[in-house]
């Protein structure tokens, strides 16, 4: 299946930076395709910092193992990040 970047970026805000998605049925939301789950991650730890992963993690939006995961995809794009200046709008602009 092919993914979407529409439907993967407002997947990837959906749970990370509003809460109003997870990644599986849970806490009365419906969840996310299964085959968008590393896409999203990958979205996340290519166009936002840690902090708001942090926050995604404290706030319940993502489990344990959800933040581990991302945050291993964080610290192997960190190099490109920095090389590039990535700096998302959005996330400066607040949520």
């Amino acid at each position: 299946m092919a993914i979407h970047d529409f439907l993967r970026n407002t997947y990837c805000r959906s749970i990370y930076v509003y809460g109003t998605d997870r990644f599986t049925k849970r806490d009365g939301c419906k969840g996310i395709r299964e085959e968008y789950r590393e896409s999203v991650q990958q979205y996340f730890a290519g166009t936002y910092d840690e902090k708001l992963l942090e926050e995604a993690l404290e706030n319940g939006w993502i489990n344990r193992q959800e933040y581990e995961e991302t945050r291993t995809i964080m610290q192997a794009v960190a190099p490109i990040r920095e090389d590039s200046g990535l700096s998302h709008p959005e996330h400066q602009t607040g949520r």
